[in-house]
């Protein structure tokens, strides 16, 4: 097991980025009253919220990597490949290979439900209202993302990435995975990110780094996102969780035993 030096931050997020500062960030105004974002910036940014709030089913590929401090000051990225379907009618599927194994999530509309290839174990919890709720649940359980990019993935993108925004700059045209894409940068009271939208009439994702400037070293969260493909139909069982034989239902309670994202 890697001796991770305990004062880095669990995998970044905007919503949750740290557990100790939610209380926080649901004190204050999602936007500081003396933010200053560009314009273009901002309508990047939105465009793209809307445009996946739009689309009724999708699914995305996501290649993400964490980076750790280590006891001996080397600093290592935790590397992981997700692929996503999602369907905001009816749930959410996420097959994520992680260091040391597989985790799968899946979201019926009325439970999420995790299972851990490398533990053999696995839970579901109660979630009625959505998607959202569905990726609040998950986040709970974990105590982390399980997937890259998970911000992403809510109904109203833009509001939970604009969390405690201090500035926000559009920083002209970039190529990312053979994609022209429009660069963002934003800067948050302990966090700063970066997005990359594809340019024109598709404005999805492509590219999202989150760097810790207040944690040793400055750690950065990054994930990118390929293969995004708008879905007519899903199939018939993709929101149907089934535990493999053998598998083993635990409880919350017990969730400190096991390491579900098997990155350790």
């Amino acid at each position: 097991m890697l001796e991770i030096n305990t004062a880095t931050p669990e995998r970044s997020s905007l919503r949750l980025f740290l557990p100790a500062v939610v209380s926080a960030l649901l004190a204050f105004p999602a936007l500081a009253q003396d933010a200053q974002i560009d314009a273009q910036a901002d309508a990047v940014l939105r465009a793209m919220s809307d445009y996946l709030a739009g689309q009724r089913a999708f699914s995305i590929s996501a290649d993400a990597s964490t980076e750790m401090l280590l006891q001996d000051g080397r600093k290592i990225q935790l590397t992981g490949t997700s692929e996503i379907t999602v369907d905001r009618e009816t749930g959410l599927h996420v097959e994520r290979q992680g260091p040391n194994g597989k985790t799968v999530l899946v979201y019926d509309g009325k439970a999420v439900s995790i299972f851990s290839e490398r533990e053999g174990v696995y839970i579901s919890v109660p979630a009625e209202g959505g998607i959202d709720v569905a990726l609040d649940e998950a986040r709970a359980v974990l105590g982390t993302e399980l997937t890259g990019g998970a911000d992403l993935l809510y109904s109203n993108a833009y509001d939970g990435l604009m969390l405690n925004v201090q500035s926000g700059h559009y920083m002209g045209k970039a190529w990312v995975g053979g994609v022209l894409a429009d660069h963002l940068s934003y800067r948050a009271d302990d966090i700063d990110w970066q997005l990359w939208v594809a340019s024109g009439d598709a404005p999805v994702p492509v590219k999202y780094v989150i760097t810790s400037k207040w944690v040793t070293a400055a750690p950065q969260f990054s994930v990118q996102l390929s293969d995004f493909t708008l879905l007519t139909e899903t199939a018939a069982d993709a929101f149907t969780f089934a535990p493999p034989a053998g598998a083993k239902q635990i409880t919350p309670d017990q969730l400190p035993e096991f390491d579900l994202l098997a990155e350790e």
